[in-house]
């Protein structure tokens, strides 16, 4: 492929480039050699003529300047070679200077030979005298004694007898006495909460306490523990494994140290209906104090004595309630309540009252009678329609709670430049429900129009067929394209910053 060669940076008058980039490489035909830049910003030669001229030169004789080259026979020739030199000479018969071995010390006798490397030598020493008498040191009745220096060896050496006590004095926290080493026998026997053992393996007596001791690193009481006294327990946790606890104590307190009414309080029990979960019933801290049922929680209310409310869900109560107010989204609904049933109260008091008053009326004659029955016939419809407005009374509590049930709207605000909000209404008008969501325009709903660079967009309708889109002259003007048709160009960057395509060039120095 025509064009396609790489060229390096050159010169015809400088010998060594100041300076080269990374792996950046450089030829001289001043000097003759080839230079690569190091990643410290110095610069190596690392090949060229001037070298392979050098090996071209090679000489297996004695020429100065030139590289060396063995001959044909595997020599070369040269006035004197300075080095160090290792290995077997061909020939050899003596020592130019003959030496002496010679071992000598404290320890050994002074031996000494000469050897000039026409043969081998042998040293002869032997090992000076410490003065020990040779012999047999210790026994049956003797302990031998011994004196080592730092080399180790023995110094001096001698017998002493071995001395033994007939009686073994014993004593203990009270009472002591005496056992005779010969006839006597030493019995160790455990108390309340010890024991002993031997160990006949290997002659070991083994105290220990039993399972009615209560050891400071823990341990196990078999049978029932009887305390008399207050029982105080320092630390941090008390573990109750038992089916049934008994509290005398009718007013149990809990959070004794919660003097800045941080802690929640109350308490928490565990079940499984496939997983562990958690139920409490507390007072939270957190929340003005309100007392919270709770259940199904995934987190064990234990960290730092709070309970995490978002890992439950509230509890079904099942109980008769007694209050003076129940509020529903700030709506006390029991007194709308009380005051339809008030009024229906008040109806059915006429209505009894004129019942009364035609029953004091049934002595008189028969139309008297019948106007009072006509009066209890209009009373029992009086209580009909109070019943009719308890009813109705009762309907608008229930109402009152029925209209905010499954209202689960998260306070906060809805929308902006990138969301929209998206509302479920309820059939009574309430918003059930709102949620946010991107706004999202497909590419088909932009039909006309540029978009310029400052918003994302390329500034230009349309670019040279196969070219290379690049930046434009400023950071907002529109983008352009750089095409080539010619084989082998590459996109550069002129030395006036503006990418081109060009065959590559590597410059000079």
């Amino acid at each position: 492929m025509a064009n396609t060669v790489i060229q390096l940076k050159y010169s015809d008058t400088t010998a060594i480039p100041a300076s080269l980039n990374t792996a950046e490489p450089a030829y001289s035909n001043n000097s003759n050699k080839l230079f690569i830049g190091q990643s410290d910003g110095s610069v190596v030669a690392i090949g060229g003529k001037y070298y392979t001229a050098l090996i071209d030169a090679a000489t297996s004789a004695n020429t100065s300047s030139a590289i060396v080259k063995r001959g044909s026979d595997g020599g070369f020739s040269a006035t004197y070679v300075s080095a160090n030199l290792y290995g077997n000479a061909n020939t050899a018969t003596a020592l130019l200077n003959g030496r002496n071995f010679e071992i000598n010390g404290l320890d050994v006798e002074s031996a000494a030979v000469a050897f000039d490397g026409t043969a081998g030598v042998v040293l002869q020493g032997n090992l000076k005298t410490t003065g020990v008498t040779a012999g047999t040191y210790g026994g049956a009745s003797q302990i031998p004694v011994f004196t080592v220096d730092t080399k180790g060896r023995l110094t001096s050496a001698s017998n002493t007898g071995i001395t033994v006590a007939t009686n073994l004095s014993v004593a203990g926290d009270t009472g002591s006495g005496s056992l005779a080493l010969s006839t006597d026998t030493l019995t160790i026997t455990g108390r309340d909460g010890l024991e002993s053992i031997f160990v006949d393996a290997n002659n070991t007596i083994l105290l220990d306490v039993d399972n009615t001791v209560v050891r400071t690193t823990g341990g196990t009481i078999s049978g029932d523990l009887s305390v008399t006294g207050n029982l105080v327990v320092s630390g941090n946790t008390v573990t109750q494994d038992v089916e049934t606890i008994v509290v005398q104590d009718s007013l149990v307190k809990y959070a004794n140290n919660n003097s800045a009414d941080a802690l929640d309080i109350g308490f928490f029990g565990q079940y499984n209906d496939g997983s562990t979960k958690y139920t409490t019933l507390f007072r939270d801290a957190s929340d003005s104090g309100k007392y919270k049922l709770l259940t199904g929680g995934t987190t064990e209310p234990s960290a730092a004595n709070t309970v995490d409310t978002t890992t439950f869900s509230t509890a079904t109560l099942v109980a008769n309630i007694e209050a003076t107010s129940v509020l529903v989204k700030g709506i006390n609904v029991l007194d709308h309540a009380n005051g339809a049933f008030d009024k229906a109260n008040t109806v059915a008091t006429t209505a009894q009252n004129a019942y009364d008053l035609a029953n004091t009326t049934s002595t008189t004659a028969t139309g008297a009678y019948n106007h009072a029955n006509g009066a209890f016939d209009t009373a029992n419809s009086a209580a009909t329609t109070a019943q009719n407005a308890y009813n109705l009374a009762n309907g608008t509590a229930i109402v009152a709670n029925t209209d905010f049930t499954n209202i689960s709207v998260t306070a906060g605000d809805y929308g902006s430049a990138a969301i929209v909000p998206v509302f479920n209404l309820a059939a009574n008008g309430r918003i059930a429900s709102i949620t946010n969501t991107s706004i999202a325009i497909g590419a088909s709903a932009i039909t006309s129009g540029t978009l310029g660079v400052t918003r994302g967009g390329t500034g230009f309708s349309s670019y040279t067929a196969n070219g290379v889109i690049i930046g434009g002259t400023t950071s907002t003007s529109a983008l352009t394209s750089v095409a080539s048709s010619t084989e082998g160009h590459v996109l550069q960057i002129s030395s006036s910053g503006i990418p081109t395509f060009a065959h590559l060039n590597g410059g000079s120095f």
